[in-house]
């Protein structure tokens, strides 16, 4: 394997920070120091444990990413680029510019669409036919540098959130290494700009958000996109007898129906749930705290039964 000579400083977070820092290391990249997630973050110890295996430079900070002290140690390892793959703390001017070659992010989207935190259940939702990642130099805002390269994937009709996750980490890992052979023999990558005005935004999906909750007047196309965008990392839920349930998977029936939104209309191997313009049947779920299975297992359990509604949240 050759080992690459350009001196490249990297940040990330689980799991596209592990993952593309795991493959950019074995393909012989010269990373001389590693920049962790926030010591309050839940990944920090998954970070630091994993990176310290390499025996690279950990250059921690304690709360801020312009403290002084760190910025002085970025300075001192003299790296030609830096690289970003997940991160959710913007980088000030002071960091930025602490590398001679700037930063590159990666992010998972085809920027200038979808910007933002979760551009993964987003163009699912949106029923997109296409995602991919874009490789751009960072500037003081999120996700609107100059761009270096995009790589596109299509979107199959039984996408989730994770199979969409896995492909562009794949991705990413695999681009990333072919632009840092590239750099060895450029100052700088050719860019052009990001276009001015609105585009779709990746906004976050969070339970404490209240928007990840089943709307049962949308039509089965929507529903199925819904849980399908939300599955396996943060979940589409509804509410039954005072208990959550997490759907994870379903199948669509489209057929013109009388039956109130959110009604149980049927119970046999799934659950049949009435939508607008047809019905929806849960095939897999998690209720409450107490167990995940199939929805036959889920009917033996609960007692569930024909004319049962289910709440929006």
């Amino acid at each position: 394997m050759e080992k690459l000579t350009k001196k490249i400083v990297y940040a990330g977070m689980p799991d596209m920070g592990l993952i593309c820092l795991d493959r950019l290391v074995n393909a012989g990249v010269n990373i001389v120091g590693i920049i962790p997630p926030k010591r309050t973050d839940k990944t920090y110890s998954e970070f630091m444990n994993f990176a310290s295996y390499y025996k690279i430079p950990i250059i921690d900070f304690k709360e801020d990413l312009s403290e002084p002290d760190f910025i002085s140690q970025i300075k001192e390892l003299d790296a030609d680029l830096g690289v970003v793959c997940s991160y959710n703390h913007k980088f000030p001017p002071e960091l930025l510019s602490a590398v001679k070659g700037g930063f590159i992010n990666v992010h998972p989207s085809l920027l200038p669409d979808y910007r933002g935190p979760n551009p993964y259940s987003n163009v699912i939702i949106n029923n997109e036919k296409e995602t991919g990642v874009t490789f751009h130099y960072m500037d003081e805002h999120f996700d609107t540098g100059d761009v270096v390269a995009h790589a596109k994937i299509s979107i199959d009709k039984d996408e989730t959130m994770g199979t969409i996750f896995a492909k562009l980490n794949e991705i990413s890992a695999s681009c990333l290494i072919e632009l840092l052979k590239k750099f060895e023999t450029v100052e700088r990558f050719e860019t052009h700009k990001q276009p001015s005005g609105e585009f779709k935004y990746a906004k976050n999906y969070d339970i404490s958000l209240s928007n990840v909750y089943i709307d049962w007047s949308k039509t089965p196309e929507e529903i199925d996109r819904f849980v399908r965008a939300l599955n396996p990392f943060i979940g589409a839920y509804t509410r039954y007898n005072q208990e959550f349930l997490r759907i994870n998977s379903v199948k669509i029936e489209k057929k013109w129906h009388n039956d109130e939104f959110g009604t149980v209309c049927a119970i046999k191997d799934t659950v049949k749930v009435a939508v607008k313009g047809g019905y929806i049947h849960i095939t897999s779920l998690q209720y409450g705290s107490y167990f995940v299975s199939d929805a036959s297992d889920f009917i033996k359990r609960s007692g569930i039964k024909k004319g049962d509604k289910f709440n929006n949240g």
